[in-house]
């Protein structure tokens, strides 16, 4: 039985990806009515960026399809003020990006960038990331297999922990050797320090690629995403948009208000 009168699929690597047409297949699984609006490129580590200086052009793809010339923000944003306004959707599909998105990298990530604006406006919204190995073809047989499940999961929550808004991250392993799915922190510690790289080493004119170097193999950890992972679990971590530091302003409380005009 499907129990979505309206679900709302984006992504971060664009339109034409193929991690948005796995997710597009969940949500027709779970709803009435699916709209797809995406970014028409790829729009990787723009975080929750939203295009304020340029205006925002939407193509049509195909029936309740869209290219949006701006970010996952940007696609959320648009989706709910014109092709949604008459309804807001039930719940908000980013990716499935291909690549994990763990640890310091999560606030870089437009895949969870697009989640996080959804969940600003009041709405259910989950992000999906299949991780990889460099070299390999895209594979999203994890996230395939599994991800309607754990959506299923994280909605029956929603009555205890009120609106819902996670990160879910799939393991690169065997079908046979996933082992569930962990509730989760997201670590820290796992980008220490960002690197340069020449596109072209023997032209210093040509640019530089920007990356970082990581220590993901010394967190252990096990109830954070990245061991999760290591250890063949599905990891779902649950987000909020807030920035502030809860417990560091109650320690502040008894100093909350001081007075600095002299």
């Amino acid at each position: 039985m499907k129990r979505f009168q309206r679900i709302l699929v984006t992504n971060d690597d664009g339109v034409e990806a193929p991690g948005l047409a796995v997710a597009e297949r969940m949500a027709v699984a779970l709803g009435e009515e699916v709209w797809v609006v995406a970014p028409q490129t790829d729009q990787s580590g723009v975080g929750q960026g939203i295009s304020v200086h340029r205006p925002l052009q939407a193509l049509r793809r195909g029936e309740r399809r869209y290219a949006v010339s701006g970010t996952p923000a940007d696609c959320v944003m648009y989706a709910l003020a014109s092709l949604c306004a008459d309804r807001a959707p039930d719940l908000v599909l980013s990716g499935v990006n291909w690549g994990a998105n763990l640890s310091d990298s999560v606030m870089y990530s437009g895949t969870v960038g697009a989640a996080l604006a959804a969940d600003h406006l009041g709405l259910d919204a989950i992000a999906l990331s299949q991780a990889y190995h460099a070299g390999y073809e895209p594979d999203f047989s994890v996230a395939t297999a599994f991800a309607q499940r754990v959506i299923e999961q994280l909605l029956a929550r929603r009555a205890r922990d009120g609106n819902c808004c996670w990160s879910v991250n799939f393991p690169m392993q065997p079908l046979d050797s996933i082992r569930g799915l962990r509730f989760t922190r997201q670590a820290r510690g796992a980008i220490r320090t960002p690197t340069l790289t020449p596109v072209i080493e023997s032209d210093p004119h040509s640019g530089q690629w920007l990356g970082f170097e990581g220590n993901a193999r010394s967190l252990a950890d096990p109830r954070c995403d990245v061991v999760a992972l290591r250890e063949h679990y599905v990891s779902a971590t649950p987000l909020h948009g807030t920035r502030c530091n809860e417990s560091l302003l109650e320690r502040a409380a008894d100093d909350l208000e001081i007075d600095i005009r002299s």
